[in-house]
């Protein structure tokens, strides 16, 4: 009885952890089902879109063309073989219902109808034969096949319909339909595949915009750790000075050791921050190595990163980019950092106000300087908040939604970029509800590249 009991549990259990695996392969039968009814039913509809070129009752439509279309770019591996035989069916059916309620008779209706049947699944035969793997087909294999088999089954279908070899005027004609067809599947197959290429194309070009702009954002913190890793220095000098200080005078010994343990754990945070810099400098150049750009391409990809960004929050601004004097460089990281740093803060400023607006860059050369400048027409700047923008830790905006201040570290760092690394200037003037404007000036020399 224990045992029987077990068995059961067992049984039970197992079916259990069966039971997804079967719902699984279920759901895929259906949805393998669902897309050949689908696909059959697609050409069922377009099969009656046709031209009656012939006295024979033969058709001649563009389903044809849509067929192989089909089976080679749907992404699910449906049986070649189902569809062909699913269409046919279909179109079977349809036709012959369609004749017989049209007052014909229902056996002529259903024979009549049967060749045009019969020719999917004659297509879909022959296709199966000749293209076994749709992935690995070539461009020339697949339309030899296609003329082919539209070919055959058009002169198998006018070998039932006249009960008689097809003459040899009707085969060039049947010749003639089938390389129309394939010339248009051809066609179709080129400009799909166009298509993917440029789709692989773009999303290769958002794959280095968002390289460059994470290596932008890296190289950007690796400058700010290498000034606090200065401060951290000048933190250990003073704590060991405090050392030497207090080892002149008449100082208890406990104290002694916690000013020599402050400045030996400094020291080893020093070292640990210096380990993690040159880490994330070695993984940079080895990943992202440094290149010259041309300051127009560093527009069109903050232009296009800005673009997808207000898209995404739904606002109507207008980005104006003008370079009157193109340069090379290779502090394109630094630049992008200064430039996307400001334009996002004028896509914010607009965003919190008016949601709608305009955004102005400009580039060109005055002399031995590149003068840039970054202009929005969003509500602007008061004056009183003016002269504290560059201040570390300044800001005016807020979440609304959570409260939170941003800190406003960003306008603080890009001075700190323009001055220290570029010895350059940068200001800001500032007409609330006008325009707002951020003019930097960098000596030529700091940005220019001989090619």
């Amino acid at each position: 009885m224990c045992y029987n009991k077990m068995f059961q549990d067992v049984s039970r259990k197992s079916q259990a952890e069966n039971r997804p695996l079967r719902e699984r392969e279920w759901m895929k039968s259906h949805t393998k089902w669902k897309y050949t009814l689908v696909t059959g039913l697609c050409i069922t509809l377009v099969s009656e879109i046709y031209w009656n070129l012939f006295n024979n009752g033969l058709r001649v439509s563009m389903s044809v063309a849509l067929l192989p279309i089909l089976l080679l770019t749907l992404d699910l591996d449906l049986g070649t073989l189902w569809i062909g035989f699913t269409s046919g069916i279909m179109i079977f059916l349809f036709r012959g219902i369609l004749a017989w309620m049209g007052q014909d008779s229902l056996t002529h209706a259903f024979l009549t109808a049967l060749p045009g049947g019969l020719y999917y699944v004659f297509y879909s035969l022959l296709f199966y034969l000749a293209i076994r793997n749709r992935h690995t087909v070539k461009f020339s294999r697949l339309i030899i096949s296609v003329l082919c088999c539209d070919f055959i089954s058009n002169w198998m279908e006018s070998l039932l319909r006249s009960g008689g070899f097809p003459s040899q005027s009707h085969s060039l004609e049947l010749l003639a339909i089938a390389v129309v067809r394939t010339t248009l599947v051809g066609f179709t197959f080129v400009l799909i595949d166009r298509y993917h290429s440029l789709l692989a194309r773009k999303e290769h070009e958002q794959r280095y915009q968002r390289l460059f702009l994470m290596t932008a954002e890296l190289k950007n913190e690796i400058y700010f750790m290498k000034k606090n890793s200065e401060e951290i220095e000048q933190i250990m000098g003073n704590a060991y000075r405090l050392y030497e200080s207090l080892s002149d005078r008449q100082i208890e010994p406990q104290i002694l050791d916690c000013a020599l343990a402050i400045a030996r754990d400094v020291h080893e945070i020093k070292k640990d921050y210096l380990g993690i810099i040159m880490g994330l400098e070695r993984e940079i150049n080895n990943e992202y190595p440094e290149t010259e750009m041309k300051f127009s391409d560093l527009l069109t990809i903050l232009k296009e990163v800005t673009y997808s960004q207000i898209d995404a929050k739904h606002l109507s601004i207008f980005l104006d980019f003008q370079c009157q004097d193109d340069f090379m460089t290779q502090a394109h990281y630094s630049l992008m950092l200064i430039l996307k740093n400001l334009v996002n803060n004028a896509v914010e400023a607009i965003e919190f106000e008016r949601r709608k607006g305009r955004i102005k860059i400009t580039g060109h050369k005055a002399q031995a300087d590149y003068m840039l400048s970054v202009c929005d027409d969003g509500p602007g700047i008061s004056e009183k908040n003016l002269p504290r923008v560059f201040q570390h830790g300044f800001s005016t905006k807020f979440d609304q939604t959570t409260g939170n201040i941003y800190r406003g570290v960003g306008l603080s760092g890009v001075k700190s970029v323009v001055e220290e690394r570029f010895h350059g200037t940068i200001s800001v003037t500032s007409q609330p509800n006008v325009k707002t404007e951020f003019q930097i000036r960098i000596p030529a020399s700091s940005l220019e590249e001989e090619a």
